[in-house]
């Protein structure tokens, strides 16, 4: 259940029915032509008989759908839900195979944080991933966040959720998308995990408690936890099993800790389990410069854009492996710009 009826896609079966102010687009003679292709990829595009293109399209049967962005005041006249998703995927294959694409795109997944997670859900969207998508984050957009996340100057003071669930929508308008512009605290853990009960959880949170909380409740219900923290021009990945490993100790058995610590969490404590959770041993010596400055010549951790877009896509490729039950083992994972293109 959602915790806001917040603006989304609205479907017409006919042009008539769409809102008298909205600006019309029309994407389906495009989107057959490109049908034809693919069913007849022995044929090239620059030597194809047009004729023949044309008399596939007039052919075909699907009728399409118009779908008005309220929020834009703009209708798409484009394929229906089946034939949207086969076109868009259709660049995926044999990266990607049928049987993989159909269970990742039956997948339910949650992300919690959108800064990093705003990058994640971009790449799962991106790639025909999950049908049904919950996110969560109670921030607005900041002109310091645009360094990072998908949105531009116009989208500052609008809540992070609306901006990544427009973004998505813009891409896959058949998706189901949970919005959750509270963020997930104490009280609605349960029910963003287990209503419908996530195949996934994306933790991107900035709140340790939380961090430390969901995954208490992933490890009672068996949901895997997939996590990126960004390192300089670098990323670290943790994926805890708890679908395989329901015993498995919450953060790799990195930090200890009673729930009722976590009522008085002083900041000493927080920095020592941070510190604990991470392990500064993985960050570049950049992002631990960086961080010896927070509070003294810096406001905030440091973050870029680099590893923002290489962490969603870190994310997605994780979650169409435990999606789809290829091997993707619990631990630590490190990738990064610095190690690859560093002169040895």
């Amino acid at each position: 259940m959602e915790t806001t009826s917040a603006q989304r896609p609205v479907f017409f079966t006919t042009e008539s029915a769409v809102p008298a102010s909205a600006r019309r687009m029309d994407v389906m003679h495009s989107a057959l032509g490109e049908l034809f292709f693919i069913e007849h990829p022995e044929v090239s595009k620059s030597a194809a008989d047009t004729s023949v293109v044309e008399s596939f399209i007039r052919e075909h049967t699907d009728a399409g759908v118009w779908v008005y962005y309220p929020w834009r005041d703009v209708a798409v006249h484009t394929p229906s839900d089946a034939l949207y998703h086969r076109l868009r995927t259709a660049r995926n294959r044999n990266l990607i195979t049928p049987t993989e694409q159909e269970r990742y795109r039956a997948a339910t997944v949650g992300i919690a944080g959108l800064s990093v997670g705003s990058a994640a859900l971009g790449a799962l969207v991106a790639t025909g991933g999950p049908q049904h998508i919950k996110i969560a984050d109670p921030d607005i957009l900041e002109i310091t966040n645009l360094n990072r996340i998908r949105a531009t100057l116009l989208d500052v003071g609008e809540s992070k959720v609306t901006i990544a669930a427009r973004a998505a929508w813009e891409v896959d308008p058949f998706i189901t998308l949970e919005q959750w512009p509270a963020g997930v605290t104490h009280d609605t853990l349960q029910q963003f995990m287990g209503s419908p009960r996530l195949d996934v959880f994306v933790d991107e949170m900035d709140d340790i408690k939380m961090k430390l909380r969901s995954r208490v409740v992933c490890q009672e219900l068996g949901i895997p936890v997939v996590m990126v923290t960004d390192n300089g021009d670098s990323i670290i990945i943790d994926v805890e099993r708890f679908d395989q490993e329901p015993g498995r100790p919450i953060f790799h058995g990195r930090v200890h800790f009673a729930e009722a610590e976590l009522e008085h969490i002083t900041r000493e404590k927080f920095i020592a389990m941070a510190n604990e959770i991470i392990d500064p041993k993985y960050f570049t010596m950049r992002q631990w410069d960086s961080i010896t400055q927070i509070g003294k010549t810096l406001s905030g951790v440091p973050q870029l854009g680099t590893a923002a877009v290489m962490a969603g896509a870190a994310v997605a490729y994780v979650v169409r492996r435990i999606t789809n039950d290829l091997p993707m083992p619990s631990g630590r994972y490190v990738m990064g710009l610095e190690s690859a293109f560093t002169p040895v």
